[in-house]
């Protein structure tokens, strides 16, 4: 776990490289849930990065390095997002399995995951942008509001359908788990 730094001082090219060298995946990873493109995720993180060393004189250090970093790499990501505007959504690589699965629940994983896929490609850009933020990036609705430039209230009608079309498309799933 890393400390806070000094709020006097700014981060050094030791810390930025540090936070890169343990965060540095977890900043891809990010940024590909939201473009769901590898190469939009790449440039993200680069930009990001570059963001973060140029304003570094504006860390207040009232937050951990890696997670003020995080965040300017997620805001790059919305915005090469915004300007690309991609029509279709690439599914993520699948993490690999910790244990094998048996061919039946192979199987089931695979059409769980297609409809999955399906369901989150029939949701807005905005609905799944909230649904990412909120949901797999842990952030807070004043938060999301902020980067996108709107009101909470949008980001939980958002939200809201967002969740209503993944329950409503993947309800046979419920049941079994």
């Amino acid at each position: 776990m890393a400390a806070l730094l000094d709020p006097q001082t700014e981060p050094t090219l030791d810390e930025f490289h540090a936070a890169l060298r343990s965060h540095g995946n977890r900043w891809y990873s990010a940024s590909l849930k939201i473009t769901r493109n590898p190469a939009l995720a790449e440039d993200a993180v680069q930009d990001g990065l570059l963001t973060a060393w140029s304003k570094r004189e504006q860390f207040q250090g009232t937050a951990r390095l890696e997670t003020w970093i995080h965040r300017i790499v997620v805001n790059a990501a919305l915005q090469l997002l915004r300007r690309q505007r991609p029509q279709a959504w690439l599914p993520l690589e699948e993490d690999a399995a910790v244990e094998p699965l048996t061919p039946f629940d192979a199987r089931l994983e695979q059409e769980m995951d297609a409809q999955l896929a399906t369901a989150i490609a029939r949701l807005s850009e905005f609905e799944r942008i909230c649904f990412v933020l909120k949901h797999l990036e842990q952030w807070r609705l004043k938060e999301i509001a902020d980067s996108l430039e709107t009101a909470v209230s949008n980001i939980k009608q958002g939200l809201f359908r967002a969740v209503r079309k993944l329950r409503r498309d993947m309800h046979e799933w419920r049941s079994e788990q």
